[in-house]
């Protein structure tokens, strides 16, 4: 399943530009479609042969780079991101019956304020470095079955703007989230309203926490569910990204504390047709005691050599929590450099 992801003006609008920086395996998505060629005259029996499809508009070749756009940022060293953190806002828990993002439990969120899990890429001079916000929140005014209208507010990042799609929260399309019943994830670019360089990218994860004293403290659990990144390499003068997106899996010991996991399948639109294979990722972690977080690191498992893959040396981080009443779901921020790509992603995963 492709994912969206989305631009954010720093001037607070109501509409915001989302774009697709990946797509299926069929070429959607941004895709050019083979057009007819030129009509054939009485004297010639042939038709002309439409031509063959050809990469993708907007995107920084050569064709080998598949999907991707330009960030606007000089060229120039991409730090390795750091461990997400909470924003201080105080953390919204789930209880048995009450609101789930989904609405399978009780009623769709409204009012409420969540602590945004999140870590940024952002311009350095040149290249990119790397922040968390611990002062991101996002507000849900109001959602439903079929609409959401969000507040992102980040001080930090100079970003007050209001959200609105015509669909659910972890159940749509065109919105710049995903997710599950009580945990919702996604990305972001912070672009200025008129266009223009990248000012801030973001690696986000929000929803209703598993109290502390509803924690497991025995057994095990195992959780998958959709993993989603961007990646950052050096362009033809400046920084370009791609999305990559596949599957999560973790598997938790509650009696010994012990996080392990993986993503799998990762890969890139490759601008015409078909996918380009990413990273496959191990995650190994922690869950803090008398909590329902957990960190740890995360290391890249092969190198399928594409444009936008990291060496096989890459190591970055995983930073997570459980979600829902009795912690049927997890959600989490992974990160990877190698020390001249770096990505930063999401996951929400469900217990079975």
């Amino acid at each position: 399943m492709s994912r969206f992801k989305t631009s954010l003006p720093i001037v607070p609008v109501l509409a915001m530009a989302v774009f697709p920086i990946a797509a299926c395996s069929s070429g959607g998505g941004g895709s050019g479609s083979p057009t007819a060629g030129p009509a054939t005259s009485q004297a010639i029996a042939t038709a002309t042969p439409a031509p063959a499809p050809t990469f993708c508009a907007g995107c920084v070749g050569p064709v080998t780079n598949g999907f991707n756009s330009d960030t606007g940022i000089a060229a120039g060293p991409i730090a390795a991101p750091v461990p997400a953190s909470f924003g201080s806002a105080p953390a919204q828990f789930a209880v048995p019956g009450g609101a789930s993002f989904d609405g399978k439990s009780g009623s769709y969120p409204a009012n409420a304020i969540f602590p945004l899990l999140s870590t940024t890429l952002k311009p350095a001079s040149p290249g990119m470095s790397a922040t968390t916000a611990q002062d991101a929140t996002l507000t849900v005014i109001g959602s439903s079955a079929n609409s959401q209208n969000l507040q992102l507010t980040i001080p930090s990042l100079n970003l007050n703007v209001n959200v609105n799609f015509g669909e659910n929260i972890v159940n749509n399309i065109d919105g710049f989230t995903f997710g599950t019943s009580y945990v919702a994830a996604g990305e972001w670019d912070q672009r200025p309203g008129s266009g223009g360089p990248v000012q801030s990218s973001t690696a986000f994860v929000l929803g209703y926490q598993t109290p502390a004293s509803a924690m497991p403290t025995s057994g095990t659990a195992n959780f998958s569910g959709l993993a989603s990144g961007t990646v950052f390499t050096q362009g033809s003068g400046t920084i370009i990204e791609t999305q990559v997106n596949g599957s999560g899996a973790l598997s938790a010991d509650f009696s010994s504390g012990k996080v392990t996991g993986f993503l799998v399948g990762m890969s890139q639109w490759d601008g015409v047709k078909s996918n380009l294979p990413w990273n496959n990722v191990s995650f190994d972690a922690n869950i803090a005691p008398g909590s329902n977080r957990f960190n740890g690191t995360a290391a890249a498992t092969s190198a399928p050599g594409t444009a936008f893959s990291l060496s096989a040396a890459a190591t970055g981080n995983i930073n997570g929590a459980f979600y829902g009443p009795a912690a049927q779901n997890a959600g989490a921020i992974w990160s990877l450099s190698d020390g001249s790509k770096s990505a930063i992603g999401s996951l929400t995963l469900t217990g079975h």
